[in-house]
């Protein structure tokens, strides 16, 4: 799976926003270089982030982005500029099938104009330390390598030889790190 199954012009992270995408790089790159793991992980960055929980597929989300800029006639790259700089945020809010709200901005990779990701505390999202998500994925690769579920001791390891993060004091079942693991299980 890769970002390049995602239909141009849309511009959209999966491994940062997209549950079910996350679920699917584990079982595929669970076996992967650990080198080549820690470069897809470090591509989610250090930030806060909006992370998609719903049932649309990353292909879903981008087709029907598609076709409401076709429908707006805002497609192409011009008349997309023109349409979010006639918001003074440069950015503008899309509700998708689901009810799922996205973002659109203006994308900085050729071809692909349109940066989408999900809005801000949107129905079928939760909002997530990307540290916290590197974590959890980081710790649920390492556990089906171990083939033993994660625990403090594998997840601290993971932080500081993967992630260059320092350890975590505690693993408690009510923390955020401790969800994202139950969320990925499916894995």
């Amino acid at each position: 799976m890769q970002h390049t199954d995602i239909p141009a012009p849309i511009l959209f992270h999966p491994l940062k926003h997209h549950l079910g995408y996350i679920r699917e790089f584990i079982k595929e790159q669970a076996t992967a270089e650990e080198a080549a793991l820690v470069a897809q992980l470090k591509t989610i960055g250090s930030s806060q982030l909006d992370l998609y929980l719903g049932e649309l597929l990353t292909q879903q989300i981008a087709y029907e982005t598609i076709l409401y800029l076709q429908k707006h006639q805002i497609l192409e790259p011009e008349a997309f500029q023109t349409y979010l700089s006639s918001n003074k945020a440069d950015y503008r809010v899309i509700t998708l099938s689901d009810e799922s709200s996205w973002v659109l901005r203006w994308g900085i990779v050729e071809g692909r104009h349109v940066h989408l990701h999900p809005a801000r505390y949107s129905q079928h999202t939760i909002r997530v330390k990307a540290n916290t998500l590197k974590t959890a994925i980081a710790a649920k690769m390492a556990a089906l390598r171990n083939q033993q579920p994660p625990n403090l001791q594998m997840i601290n390891r993971v932080r500081q030889q993967w992630l260059n993060l320092p350890p975590v004091p505690l693993y408690l079942p009510q923390s955020l790190l401790h969800n994202l693991l139950l969320l990925l299980k499916a894995c």
